[in-house]
């Protein structure tokens, strides 16, 4: 109860409440170990993920069929709503990348009002609505970040996006470097030798998976 209340969510939605709703939305609970693939869509049904432990990355399936990264997941994560909205879960891959617990919501539990007409339902739905339109920001600044051509204007708008959003020049990346070379669509290699000149030009210090702008 006390990781679905920090869940996004459930956002304004009170202990009580919640309790309430957990019959009504007829969640499920499933476990899931490393590499695992968590399936956001099952027999017809498409569902709404709550992540309650561990880690999980959503990839889009390119058409040569490699994996691009587009976000990674901790505790109080929530997945498959945009998707699922959009009737587009095939073109999308979530892989268990730390052994979780993920909640299992069917979409139409969100998208239409219960009997009861609950005030809090509604309040999920908007909670909701809020959830995707992050979502859409996330995605714009993968967009922005893409749009550069260089190895290291990609690098580096990510770094400044990264460092704005935590308000300090140093900050710790959500990945490895090999994810991160995944999630900027260029070869690790290339990635690898181009930190390391950015490192000489004393532009940034990196130590593990902290990243400092100089």
């Amino acid at each position: 109860m006390e990781n679905l209340l920090k869940n996004e969510l459930f956002t304004h939605v009170s202990a009580e409440e919640l309790e309430k709703m957990i019959p009504c939305f007829e969640m499920t609970k499933r476990s899931f170990r490393e590499k695992d693939i968590i399936p956001t869509h099952e027999g017809g049904k498409n569902y709404i993920c709550l992540l309650l432990s561990g880690t999980v990355s959503v990839n889009r399936i390119s058409i040569d069929g490699s994996l691009d990264l587009l976000e990674y997941l901790e505790d109080t994560g929530v997945f498959g709503a945009a998707f699922a909205f959009a009737n587009q879960e095939d073109a999308f891959l979530t892989i268990c990348e730390k052994n979780c617990t993920v909640l299992f919501i069917e979409k139409h539990h969100i998208s239409k009002r219960c009997r009861n007409a609950c005030p809090h339902h509604t309040q999920v739905a908007e909670n909701m609505l809020q959830l995707m339109g992050n979502k859409v920001v996330m995605l714009t600044e993968k967009v922005d970040i893409l749009s550069h051509r260089s190895i290291r204007g990609k690098l580096m708008s990510y770094f400044r996006i990264q460092s704005t959003k935590t308000g300090e020049l140093s900050f710790s990346l959500p990945f490895s470097l090999l994810k991160l070379a995944n999630y900027l669509c260029i070869d690790r290699s290339a990635m690898m030798r181009e930190i390391k000149k950015m490192k000489e030009e004393e532009l940034i210090a990196i130590e593990g998976k902290r990243v400092t702008l100089l």
